[in-house]
């Protein structure tokens, strides 16, 4: 009988690509395969119909499905790749590694998860370390010591280009493999800790039983790190490794499988054993031959459907600078790293968004796997339901049509009520789902200050794809929180602009997530230090002042964001006269509605000191020649809060009023200054004498140039405005005012006013 051990590193396809080799060489009669024992029904379904990689099989406690550990695999996994030439060839398959039912066990707090799902500190300088310091780092990261010695940040890339791009042969790099780590081992013997040693004294049982098997080649596929001490079985007691697994406590384990993705595999979704750039990985697992040539005409294509210039022969280019780029560093051929650089000077431009792209789609990838239905239930799927059935909304779940929550006759839009222990559970169930993309209700929209009520309407309307995004999302925790809250901080990570990062923590607050809210705020003083956009900036403040106020309703410490917004106020303050100078119509009245828009909500803070700063910036703006209609908007701000006298706001309406100006300017001015209301066009009689004479004097064709504009100064008007309006205008209160204007324009002024008028009504 022959046994023989294969050092494999997850996930990496140079792994994959030698495993498969030594396997159809060797042809062993049985595998034994480094994952959980108690995993082995699940890994008979891997292959199954419709079963597309990437995936991952998640374990979990059955009583409490918030302790579990998810073990994924790629089609260039080292386990998938056995476990598929296993089923080719007639081969068992048998999973050797300690029982979920034990290690779930184990720790109360803090998981015991195989794949550690944080990824290790970046490895340091050797020297002045202790040995203390080095045993804990090979415990997270058992290569990273050889990385570091080898001069490479890290062992992903001291693994991808010492062994991922060789052309050594298999045989000889798994013993080398071996050999490494058996040093390692040897001479940090205390880098194994106590759940390893159970591991592995479980791992040599189970080789132990398939030795009294009548096979003739037996193969163990288990980590690197593991490789010595499964080799040493022979040599080891049996009594001894009984003893340190005699008494481990044990809990009843559910298994499922769940659809991964590319990001989640790659350890920038925070998968610690994971890889830096999985679909580059599936390219060279797919093409090794070519994966060069492939990857490169793949971001050629993919820049030319985004719209930029990307020929053959820049292609070509690139191939070649990142051949001699590997040759320099002493590769055998180029890496990740070296098409990156390649592509950026090539291909793209030197244009570091065009190459963020390529790195998305090409380097980490967008693939996501899929589970059929029917091969599994999820346990995300499991406590959805408890929770539907829990708040009592088991009727609108797979029920079609819209319904509103908890309407009745008398009150046929319903809501719910937030005082109420489990309305607020409902609340958060909808808010959390939200935050999946999984909209079963809409929040129905109420008025400004719709925070700080205690009321919501949604609009209830099931999908049936629902079902199958609950699976999607059951790769980012088993209850409807944590997977909230899992992919909250992976959205996240990825969001630039400071409102959808406001927006985004808002929905947390609202979901009942606030242990995800410090991080959000982080990121967000980040990105509003980072910005310099005025619009942007005002687009954000809002949001900004609507989080923290809900924040605090609900007593949840918002401290951070009003640091945000002191430090975003005056940056506004200084930058909207440039910001609102030179821009078009269509800017311009977006930059009107912005500043209204942050005005208003700005006053709901009462920081007085704020409130200086902020009027500062809009008595700048009012004198510094902006467009017309943000002009006319800050001199009406001001005046509102009597910043400006009423003869001085007089003066400057009437001033805006000037020939001299232009119509379109005009209207624009008029359409600012009126912007929010028309209330003061029927209280203030000299307002409403300066713009009637205006339009007296206005030439026919100059007021259908204008009209657009004024019809949408006017639409903004509240419907009792509007009439009001017409019936000032038609009960010739012209007359009353004493506006000294000739006979025949007043009919002309009446009929414009009220053709304008109707048109908006």
């Amino acid at each position: 009988m022959q046994l023989r051990t294969f050092g494999i590193r997850h996930h990496g396809p140079g792994s994959a690509r030698r495993l498969r080799t030594m396997l159809e060489t060797w042809k062993p009669n049985l595998i034994l395969l480094e994952m959980p024992a108690d995993a082995q029904p699940a890994l008979r379904q891997l292959l199954y119909d419709g079963m597309r990689p990437p995936l991952a099989l998640v374990l979990y406690d059955a009583k409490d499905i918030e302790r579990a550990s998810f073990f994924p695999f790629a089609r260039f996994s080292p386990e998938y790749q056995a476990i598929q030439w296993a089923a080719e060839n007639g081969t068992e398959v048998r999973a050797i590694d300690l029982p979920a039912k034990n290690f779930l066990a184990v720790r109360e707090e803090e998981q015991f998860i195989l794949f550690p799902t944080e990824e290790p500190d970046a490895p340091s300088v050797v020297p002045g370390k202790s040995r203390k310091q080095l045993a804990r780092q090979l415990r997270s990261d058992p290569l990273s010591l050889v990385a570091e010695l080898a001069g490479y940040p890290d062992s992903e890339s001291w693994w991808d280009a010492t062994l991922e791009r060789t052309a050594q042969g298999p045989e000889a790099t798994f013993a080398a493999i071996e050999n490494i780590v058996s040093e390692l081992r040897n001479a940090f013997p205390e880098a194994s800790n106590d759940e390893n040693e159970q591991r592995e004294a479980f791992m040599r049982g189970e080789v132990r039983k398939a030795l009294k098997e009548d096979v003739d080649r037996i193969a163990v596929v288990v980590g690197a790190w593991h490789v010595p001490a499964v080799q040493d079985t022979p040599n080891r007691r049996a009594a001894a490794d009984k003893a340190i697994l005699r008494g481990l406590p044990k809990v009843k384990v559910s298994q499922a499988w769940v659809p991964w993705s590319f990001p989640r595999l790659a350890r920038s979704g925070g998968y610690g054993a994971g890889v830096t750039s999985p679909a580059w990985y599936a390219t060279l697992f797919d093409f090794p031959d070519c994966a060069v040539d492939r990857w490169m005409a793949s971001a050629g294509q993919l820049l030319r459907a985004e719209g930029f210039e990307a020929s053959p022969a820049m292609a070509t280019e690139a191939v070649g600078l990142a051949t001699t780029l590997a040759t320099i560093r002493d590769h055998e051929r180029p890496g990740i790293e070296e098409l990156e650089q390649a592509v950026l000077s090539t291909l793209a431009a030197g244009k570091r968004e065009r190459l963020e792209l390529i790195h998305k789609r090409l380097t980490v990838g967008e693939t996501v796997g899929f589970v059929p239905p029917g091969v599994t239930t999820v346990p995300l799927l499991e406590d959805l339901r408890a929770e539907v059935k829990s708040t009592r909304m088991s009727k609108l779940w797979e029920s079609a049509g819209e319904q509103y929550l908890k309407a009745t006759k008398s009150d046929p839009r319903g809501g719910i009520d937030l005082r109420q222990a489990n309305d607020l559970r409902k609340s958060h169930l909808l808010h959390r789902l939200n935050l999946l993309d999984i909209r079963w209700g809409k929040l129905q929209p109420g008025g400004p200050d719709s925070l700080s009520s205690f009321k919501e309407v949604w609009l209830m309307e099931w999908q049936p794809e629902f079902s199958l995004l609950v699976i999607e999302r059951g790769s980012y925790g088993n209850t409807v929180a944590t997977a909230a809250a899992a992919y909250s901080r992976e959205k996240a990570a990825s969001l630039t602009s400071v409102r959808s990062l406001a927006d985004l923590t808002l929905q947390c607050l609202q979901a009942g997530l606030a242990g995800v809210v410090p991080r959000l705020m982080a990121l967000l003083r980040q990105r509003a230090a980072e910005t310099t956009d005025v619009t942007a900036l005002l687009q954000a403040l809002p949001a900004l002042v609507q989080t923290s106020r809900y924040g605090d309703s609900r007593k949840t410490d918002t401290t951070a964001l009003l640091l945000v917004i002191d430090e975003i106020v005056p940056r506004l303050a200084a930058g909207l006269p440039a910001a609102a100078t030179n821009i078009d119509d269509e800017q311009g009245e977006d930059m009107v509605k912005l500043i209204a828009s942050a005005h208003y909500h700005l006053a709901q803070l009462g920081n007085e000191e704020l409130d200086d700063v902020w009027l500062s910036g809009l008595l700048r703006a009012a004198n510094a020649g902006v467009y017309a209609g943000v002009e006319g908007h800050c001199v009406r701000l001001l005046y509102d809060r009597d910043r400006l006298a009423a003869g001085v706001t007089a003066d400057r309406f009437s001033l805006a009023l000037s020939r001299a100006r232009g119509a379109g300017a005009v209207a624009a001015w008029i359409g600012g200054f009126l912007y929010g209301g028309g209330q003061m066009l029927l209280h203030h009689v000299p307002l409403f004498r300066l713009i009637d004479d205006w339009v007296a004097d206005l030439p026919w064709e100059t007021f259908e140039e204008i009209i657009p504009q004024l019809r949408r100064t006017f639409a903004e008007f509240s419907r009792f405005d509007r009439q009001r309006l017409m019936q000032l205008v038609d009960s010739d209160e012209n007359e009353q005012l004493d506006v000294e204007i000739s006979a025949d324009q007043v009919p002309q002024t009446n009929e414009l006013l009220q053709d304008l008028l109707k048109w908006v009504a």
